[in-house]
């Protein structure tokens, strides 16, 4: 009966402690989410994120909108770090499709999916995603969104040729930065900005423009996603047909993003290089980066930038005079051109493909393909022929407007850069001032209360220490050569005297340590009694002491020493019987050779008198 009491008990204790535990998991999500968003986006944790992002969305029924919100903007974020674009428009739009999300959050995903139109050169797309932004960011706490809606918007204007247009946002957005100096992300602009002088061919600005960006983010210390930036760099370089330059700069994209482990990132740079060598000559270096790049392209079902690396690499094929592998590399691309829209950078590919009909015989399909490709042409040419014929100032006043606008924020970022690295660097120099004037404070009272320590124990030893102390050999040698020194320095007087139990040998034979150790005593006490104020005495050995006399005269050492034998004779006439202590001393004042004492007293032990 009771272990049934027992069982149901657990039954119904058992649920509530899991639901507890659950409800801690929860609240610690939700924190982590929290804190991962106020985070910087470049430096956030790719697997933390991805851990719980997984935790989060597999059970979303025990968050808010507003956590889940948070966490799709927190996985494109990652997402954008790692290259992976097409991965962060996904996660934005997924997050875009939830309802009742606070403006925040809703505008941030707005501008992550307009970013991923933009980047898959979508720009009506791009055009209407900031418009919304721009329409219902209208307060100062939502500055930061309408800035970047306004910059993107003015830069799809700019490439649909609606440059009156792009004038428009661009002063608004000068305007917006010159009321409001406390915004303060100016990095972000830059970005869009000269990408965007990038994709309307002005690529003498945008290479201006990518070289202050990375100067800045080397001030700034913002270098998690560097590689972009120098990977935007090397395109910049190869379109002006500076190709050292490129393949330096897009080695150091390949470098970066192989640390950060971003193998999209990596893929791009190596493609970048394969471009510059196959510019150079270098047909087979370009062939192997193409076929690292594409393989790594086709793993992730990257399908736009697979087919650029096979027309490449059917073009380095051709250059190797590999007929089978031009061929092959054509056949693969022609497949895969199907289902996509072709760039004007691939349109090649179709001049390729009529070139290998005709080296076939099949003359039908080269006719047909080379027709396509005069048509694919002319839609090219039909996009950027207004532009050129009916407005050409309007266009130049409206990349002027933006080269300025450009240069402004960068003068502005720098000097922010410049401001708090002096402001940093003050900080620390006041912090590590007053840390020092702590440490020498201390050291101050430390060495303060030990000099005091070591008076007071010196006072408290001559006070406290009987007349039978003598100092130590290794402290008399100290004494002596201590004395030896100020006398050469000052030029005064040193005399030595050497006293010496002739007969220390024989009385330690004959009597106990107990007797030995009051004729010690004894002795220590009539040689303390004897020395001057000034003069210091010592032990040099058993039997064996020194008496130091400083401003004194061999004679004056002389009397000392003379009337301490006769004292020590007198002390011990009866107390030992049938043996008395015989007394032999010398006396002398050391020259320049004598700073050892041993070598000194080795001649005065000769010269002893009994």
């Amino acid at each position: 009966m009771p272990c049934k009491l027992l069982l149901i008990l657990f039954l119904f204790i058992a649920p509530s402690f899991c639901f507890a535990n659950d409800a801690l998991n929860v609240e610690q999500n939700i924190k982590d989410v929290e804190r991962y968003f106020l985070q910087d986006a470049e430096n956030l944790p790719y697997e933390d994120v991805i851990a719980l992002s997984k935790k989060i969305l597999e059970y979303q029924e025990n968050y808010t909108v507003q956590t889940r919100g948070k966490t799709f903007i927190i996985l494109a974020d990652v997402a954008n770090n790692k290259g992976e674009d097409s991965e962060a428009f996904q996660f934005a739009q997924d997050g875009l499709s939830l309802q009742g999300l606070e403006q925040a959050i809703k505008f941030n995903l707005l501008l992550k999916v307009a970013d991923g139109y933009y980047l898959q050169e979508k720009y009506e797309q791009t055009e209407n995603m900031a418009t919304n932004v721009i329409l219902m960011a209208d307060s100062p706490q939502v500055l930061k969104y309408r800035l970047i809606a306004l910059s993107y918007r003015a830069v799809t204007y700019a490439l649909q040729n609606k440059n009156d247009l792009a004038m428009n946002d661009l002063k608004q957005v000068e305007i917006l930065i010159s009321v409001n100096p406390q915004y303060e992300d100016h990095l972000c602009l830059l970005e869009i900005l000269s990408t965007a002088h990038y994709y309307l061919s002005d690529y003498q600005t945008s290479l201006t423009m990518q070289n202050k960006l990375l100067t800045l983010k080397f001030d700034l210390n913002k270098l998690a996603n560097i590689d972009q930036t120098y990977l935007h760099l090397g395109r910049a370089y190869f379109q002006l047909n500076l190709f050292d330059d490129a393949y330096n700069a897009f080695w150091e994209a390949q470098k970066y993003s192989k640390n950060k482990n971003a193998p999209i990132s990596v893929a791009y740079a190596e493609l970048g290089l394969a471009e510059v060598l196959l510019k150079q000559g270098e047909f087979r270096n370009s062939h192997n980066w193409l076929l690292s790049a594409s393989a790594k392209f086709n793993e992730k079902t990257l399908s736009k930038p697979y087919l650029t690396s096979l027309i490449l690499l059917a073009e380095t094929a051709s250059l190797l005079n590999n007929k089978a592998l031009y061929q092959h590399y054509l056949q693969l691309a022609e497949l895969i051109a199907k289902n996509i829209k072709l760039s004007k950078k691939q349109a090649k590919l179709l001049l390729l493909l009529s070139d290998m009909y005709q080296q076939n015989g099949d003359y039908k399909n080269a006719l047909m393909v080379h027709k396509n490709y005069l048509k694919l042409l002319q839609q090219f040419q039909k996009k950027v022929e207004p532009s050129l014929i009916t407005n050409p100032s309007h266009m130049l006043s409206a990349n002027d407007k933006s080269r300025n606008l450009i240069l402004n924020l960068a003068e502005q970022s720098k000097l922010q850069a410049q401001f708090n690295a002096k402001y940093i660097a003050q900080e620390q120099i006041i912090y590590l001032l007053v840390v020092i004037v702590i440490l020498l404070l201390i050291t101050l009272v430390f060495f303060g209360l030990r000099q005091r320590t070591l008076r007071l124990n010196q006072v408290y030893d001559e006070v406290e220490q009987p007349l039978s102390y003598l100092v130590t050999p290794s402290q008399t040698k100290k004494n002596y050569q201590l004395n030896y020194k100020m006398a050469r320095k000052y030029d005064y007087p040193l005399a030595i005297g050497y006293l010496s139990v002739v007969n220390w040998q024989e009385l330690s034979f004959h009597f106990n340590d107990k007797i030995m150790l009051e004729v010690s005593k004894t002795l220590a006490t009539l040689l303390n009694g004897s020395k001057g104020e000034f003069d210091e005495a010592g032990t040099i050995n058993d039997g064996e002491y020194l008496l130091i006399g400083p401003h004194q005269t061999e004679s004056e050492i002389a009397i000392k020493l003379n009337s301490l034998a006769n004292a020590i004779k007198l002390r011990f006439f009866a107390n030992l019987g049938d043996y008395s202590v015989k007394i032999g001393y010398a006396y002398g004042s050391p020259t320049a050779q004598d700073i050892d004492p041993y070598i000194f007293l080795s001649r005065l032990s000769e010269a002893t008198k009994a």
